[in-house]
């Protein structure tokens, strides 16, 4: 009996401290999502749901993000502390070209702008036309 109730305590203290680390699906339209951690901004991505599954789209420090009715813009820093979580995935190599990065998504024709430093990206806002009134920091 006092093994079994060792065993319960054990258990129901797992469940606590795993429900303590929450993990934040935010929904950014489009089947877009911003899945990580609500208390490590590092280990924030975005993900494109595809069934029941998630397919990875931009791994790392999400500073800021805003949309429009056709275009969601996302910032993201490379950081050391993202670098050491994400390091292991194909796509992080091609996502570390610039320490400040620039994301444009194409919700419309489902189409992936990025990574741009500053310059590239004013440049492609004007090119699709996005409003001057969406702005990210």
């Amino acid at each position: 009996m006092k093994k079994c109730f060792t065993y319960l305590s054990c258990m129901m203290m797992v469940v606590f401290f795993a429900s303590c680390h929450e993990k934040s699906k935010l929904s950014l339209g489009s089947d877009y999502y911003l899945m990580g951690d609500k208390e490590d901004s590092a280990s924030v991505k975005l993900v494109h749901a595809l069934g029941n599954s998630f397919d990875d789209v931009i791994l790392g420090e999400i500073v800021d993000y805003n949309r429009d009715p056709k275009f969601i813009l996302i910032h993201r820093k490379v950081t050391e502390k993202a670098k050491a979580l994400f390091e292991e995935s194909p796509l992080w190599e091609k996502q570390s070209k610039y320490p400040d990065q620039f994301w444009i998504i194409d919700e419309q024709y489902d189409g992936i702008n990025g990574p741009l430093n500053y310059a590239e990206y004013v440049t492609k806002r004007k090119q699709l036309q996005i409003s001057d009134g969406v702005n990210i920091k």
